[in-house]
């Protein structure tokens, strides 16, 4: 996949699916779509804004950040879970291994 410079797209993977961000050429980050908040809910999906500026659920109206995950408006005081990237080369790998 090619993602440019502050971009990012939705992949498969973790619970409700991934949110992978690329904040420079070197640096990503991966956050779970499922809402830290009431995550049992079925309509607790994260999913980027309109705006390409951050994460929100529509559910609940929580928005996080795309530089730490955490929740910057709405109800919820969790961060969304984050997973590991490691990028060797051309290869990015995502994991759910403690960061």
């Amino acid at each position: 996949f090619d993602l440019t410079t502050k971009g990012y797209m939705e992949i498969e993977g973790g619970v409700k699916g991934i949110i992978l961000y690329r904040s420079s050429s070197t640096e990503y980050f991966a956050y779970e779509r499922n809402c830290s908040y009431l995550p049992f809910s079925s309509c607790a999906k994260v999913e980027v804004d309109a705006s390409g500026l951050f994460m929100n659920d529509p559910c609940c109206g929580s928005q996080f950040s795309f530089a730490n995950g955490f929740p910057t408006g709405g109800d919820a005081t969790l961060p969304l879970r984050r997973y590991l990237t490691i990028l060797n080369g051309n290869f990015l790998t995502i994991t759910d291994e403690p960061l």
